[in-house]
This record gives structure tokens, C-alpha cells and sequence, in this order.
């Protein structure tokens, strides 16, 4: 009997005839040389929090029974996690263990491997995205083998780092992490113009800076984390509390959506901003979700939209019931004329020609996916596009 599945957002939608759940790597092994034998496209399903269609009707994976910690090298403050478990269940595991995640999103419902593939960040001038964080993967390719990709062969691990599942699946990781740490958050309003003058200052003096521009109010909701030197969980007042970093970080999502994101030079960040900004005032009154605002430090992974160069993002949303493909197109094309990098995992329609002038190191991934996966069993047709 068939089964429909569906992402997070509903955007996309498959038909298969099963949703695979290897219990280990052997069994994984198996299923990608059975889908390979019979010319079937292989697609891992992480969390399915992207919004693009990186999945298949042929064969799907889930890695949700290979999950949790296999060992933690206390000595170098690393741990090597299966690459299925879900990142708000590592806060509680790694604090137990005296340890904590550098850095996070505001969402912490993705697979441990489905943020690493994709990219997926948070917010910090001196902090980079999640796959940073990773020195070591194990991945089965195309043919069924498992490969240890670790810091011995830099140009390896800077492709699995983000790699958008077309390398093979990874099953496991090795994170370097920090000490146990507490967040205190700050949130409070500014007027845009406010805003302006008071960005720089703000994302140079706090660990973590990003705000919401809402397009009702035109008001921006400022907020910032910083490492606090009180170790207790407290409420300060509505808009100010102490607490675990991996219980600080993440926002509560109850209502679904679809999402776009660009990273752009820092310098061009507040000029992009505006643009969007009168663009939504001008002809898409009617959306009232947020823009969300935050920084990014540069990093090496070939795929990285902030690949060699400090970054700001700035991400748009609608409601998963609403359509938004005519206003995400004309946002995108405001990013094109900033030379943005797109979000892995959030809508776009850049294909290769265009990402290959984008990214620095795009033909070298190209050359490395080749490599693992010459006959394209991890490629769908959306991701041919990107890479064929």
C-alpha cells in the first residue's frame, strides 16, 4: 500500500511505497545498493523542515531509529552523534555531559543530519553555522560504501559539511562543542529608523543579534543572547529571561509556513533590508508575517552561502495555506541584485550556471559529488538543476 507523505509545510508531496527506517548502518548499506540495483533514486528525510523538493516517489530513508550519542571525547570537548537524532533532543544529552552546541537557529526541530546538509544556522558577527561546528562525518555513498571523512582530508570534509544529501547519507557526526553554557535574552521594539542607527553597534557589542521587522506594525523586535554569568534558569519579565543555551535558543513555531533566505555581504545588508521592506509596504500589503535579520560569520564548506565572506540573512515568510510564489519570486529577485547566496533549504530557483558565478567553491563540490555519486542516484530532478 502506498503512503502520501508531506514536509513540515505541506509545499511538498510524495507517493511512495514505503518509508524506509533503517535500525543500523548495515541495514542502510542494503536499502542504497537494493534502490540502486533496481534504478531508484535514494532521498534521505531528515526532519523534513526544508521547504525545496529534495525528496523522491522512489525510495526514502529515515534515520529516525539511528539516533543519540555514540561517544564524547571529553578531553577535546567533542561528540559523535548519530546523524538521525533530532537537535532538540542533544541539549538535554549534551548538557548532561557538561557540554553545549555553539551555536543554533531559532528552530531546533531538524535531524541532526538534515541541519549539518543544509546549512542551517543562527545568529552571531563571530559565529558560523551548525555544519562549522562538524569535525568528522560517516556517510554510505551510491554503491553502498561507508566513507570517514574527518580534518586529514580538509577539501572531503569541507563537501560533506553542506552537501545537500547528494554525497550519500550521513549517519554519523562529530561536533566540536563548549562548555555548558546559559543564554540571557533581551527582546524589545525599535522604529526602523531607530534601528538603523542603533544596528552595528548592537551586532558588534552582543554574541548573538537579530530582529523581526514586522510589515503591521513597521516596527522591528530587537533581540539579543549573551553568555550570562548567572547558572540559573529565571524570568526576568515578559521580555527578558536567563535559561539553558539549548532551551534559549529555539523559538516556538505553532503555526506552519514557507520560507526564503539569502546571505549577502554584510556591507549591503540594511540596503537589502529596505528594498524588501518597501516592496512588501508597496505591492504585498497583505502579507503580515515577519522579515527576520541576523549575521553570519564566513566558514570554508564548499556549498556554504557564507562560503569565505561574513554574511547577513534576511528570510521572508508566508502562511503554509497562502500563496507565495509570485511575492518569494519578486524577493529573490531583489537578492539577485545583491549577489546573494540562497538558504539550502529554503525556496529558490537558482540553478547551476547561476550558482556556479555565486559560489566560490561550486565547481570543486560538482567535481567531488561526481566523484561519490557518477550515476546521480542521490540527484532528484530539482537537484539537477542545481548541480548537472
Amino acid at each position: 500500500m502506498s503512503v502520501d507523505w508531506q514536509n513540515w509545510s505541506g509545499s511538498q508531496k510524495h507517493l511512495v511505497d514505503a518509508v524506509e527506517q533503517p535500525k543500523n548502518e548495515g541495514e542502510l548499506e542494503w536499502l542504497i545498493k537494493d534502490a540502486g540495483n533496481k534504478q531508484k533514486i535514494v532521498r534521505a528525510i531528515g526532519s523534513a523542515h526544508s521547504f525545496v523538493p529534495f525528496w523522491t516517489n522512489d525510495t526514502l530513508i529515515s534515520l529516525d531509529e539511528m539516533k543519540g550519542l555514540i561517544n564524547i571525547n571529553h578531553e577535546r570537548q567533542q561528540a559523535t552523534i548519530w546523524a538521525g537524532s533530532k537537535l532538540h533532543e542533544l541539549g538535554p544529552v549534551l548538557w548532561q555531559n557538561g557540554l553545549s552546541l555553539e551555536n543554533m537557529g531559532d528552530i531546533d526541530r531538524q535531524s541532526l543530519a538534515g541541519a549539518i546538509s543544509t546549512g542551517t544556522h543562527g545568529t552571531g558577527k563571530g559565529l558560523s553555522n551548525i555544519s562549522s561546528q562538524v569535525k568528522a562525518v560517516r556517510l554510505v555513498d551510491a554503491n553502498g560504501n561507508t566513507h570517514d571523512i574527518d580534518e586529514s582530508r580538509d577539501d572531503l570534509l569541507n563537501a560533506a559539511q553542506i552537501s545537500l544529501g547528494t554525497l550519500g547519507i550521513i549517519t554519523q557526526a562529530t561536533l566540536q562543542l563548549l562548555p555548558a553554557y546559559y543564554l540571557h535574552e533581551k527582546n524589545w521594539p525599535l522604529s526602523v529608523d531607530a534601528c538603523s542607527e542603533e544596528l552595528q553597534t548592537l551586532i558588534s557589542e552582543n554574541r548573538h543579534m537579530e530582529f523581526f521587522w514586522d510589515p503591521g506594525t513597521d516596527q522591528c523586535l530587537m533581540k539579543t543572547l549573551n553568555i550570562s554569568e548567572i547558572r540559573k534558569t529565571q524570568r526576568i519579565s515578559e521580555h527578558e529571561e536567563i535559561g539553558k543555551s539549548y532551551e534559549i535558543f529555539p523559538s516556538d513555531r505553532e503555526f506552519k509556513f514557507n520560507e526564503l533566505e539569502f546571505c549577502l555581504s554584510s556591507d549591503m545588508g540594511w540596503a537589502c533590508f529596505l528594498e524588501i521592506r518597501q516592496l512588501m509596504k508597496s505591492q504585498f500589503p497583505e502579507v503580515r508575517w515577519p522579515l527576520e535579520y541576523r549575521t553570519l560569520q564566513a566558514d570554508n564548506a564548499l556549498l556554504s552561502p557564507t562560503a569565505g565572506e561574513d554574511c547577513v540573512t534576511i528570510s521572508v515568510h508566508q502562511g503554509y495555506k497562502q500563496e507565495y510564489k509570485t511575492f518569494f519570486l519578486e524577493v529573490e529577485n531583489i537578492f539577485r541584485q545583491f549577489s546573494a547566496r540562497p538558504h539550502w533549504g529554503k525556496i529558490h530557483s537558482h540553478q547551476c550556471e547561476e550558482l556556479t558565478r555565486l559560489i566560490p567553491n561550486f565547481e570543486r563540490f560538482r567535481e567531488i559529488r561526481q566523484e561519490f555519486d557518477p550515476a546521480g542516484r542521490f540527484l532528484n530532478p530539482f537537484l539537477e538543476k542545481i548541480f548537472l
